[in-house]
C-alpha cells in the first residue's frame, strides 16, 4: 500500500467518526468501496453496511438516521462509547485528561499543531485524521509510534463498545476498522 492508500483509508474512518454531515453521508457507498477493496476479511460487515445504505439512500433520511445514531453513541446521555482516549485511560474516567494532553504533545512534536478544531486531540477522528497526515508526508517510524502508544490501545478500548452497540452502521465501521488493526497486527507492520 502507499502513502496515498494508506492517508485515505485512515482519513475513510476519521470522516465517519467526525458528527455526520450530508456531504459525507451521501458518499457512505464510496466509503464502503475503500474498505472493500483494501481490507481482507471484512466481506460480512461490509454487506451489511451495504444493506444499511439501500435501506437509507442519500439524502435527508440518510443523514438523520445517522444523526439518531451518532448522538447517543457518542455525544449525549448515557453515552455508549465515548470517542475521546481520555475517558478510557484516566482513573476518574473525565474528558480532557492526561491522553488528551499527551496525543496533543504528540501532534506537535512531529510538527503540526491543531487549528480552531472544535474537537479535542484525543477524538477518535482526529486521531484517525493525525495518523493520515503523518501516513501522506510518509512519517512511518512516528506513524508506528503514535499507533503503538495511542491509537491502538484506545482502539481496543473504543472499537468493542462501538460494536456492541445497537447502531448497525457504526458498529459495522468499527468492525472494519478492528479487522483492519488485527491484520496490520498479524503481518507484524502496523504500517508502511
Amino acid at each position: 500500500m502507499n502513502n496515498n492508500s494508506i492517508a485515505e483509508i485512515y482519513l475513510s474512518f476519521a470522516t465517519v467518526f467526525h458528527r455526520p454531515k450530508q456531504d459525507i453521508s451521501d458518499h457512505l457507498e464510496d466509503l464502503i468501496d475503500i474498505w472493500a477493496e483494501e481490507i481482507p476479511g471484512i466481506e460480512c460487515s461490509v454487506q451489511e453496511l451495504r444493506t444499511f445504505c439501500s435501506q437509507f439512500p442519500p439524502g435527508e433520511e440518510r443523514l438523520n438516521t445517522l444523526w439518531e445514531h451518532y448522538i447517543p453513541l457518542f455525544e449525549t446521555g448515557a453515552v455508549e462509547a465515548s470517542p475521546y482516549a481520555s475517558v478510557y485511560f484516566e482513573e476518574d474516567g473525565l474528558v480532557l485528561g492526561k491522553e488528551a494532553f499527551s496525543v496533543k504533545q504528540f501532534y506537535v512534536t512531529c510538527g503540526y499543531v491543531m487549528g480552531e478544531s472544535k474537537e479535542l486531540p484525543d477524538h477518535l477522528a482526529v486521531e484517525l485524521e493525525f495518523c493520515a497526515l503523518l501516513a501522506r508526508s510518509g512519517q512511518y517510524k512516528e506513524l508506528n509510534k503514535f499507533e503503538q502508544r495511542h491509537l491502538n490501545p484506545f482502539l481496543k478500548r473504543v472499537l468493542p463498545r462501538i460494536i456492541n452497540s445497537n447502531r448497525p452502521f457504526y458498529a459495522g465501521v468499527a468492525a472494519i476498522l478492528e479487522t483492519r488493526q488485527l491484520n496490520l497486527e498479524k503481518e507484524g507492520d502496523f504500517v508502511g
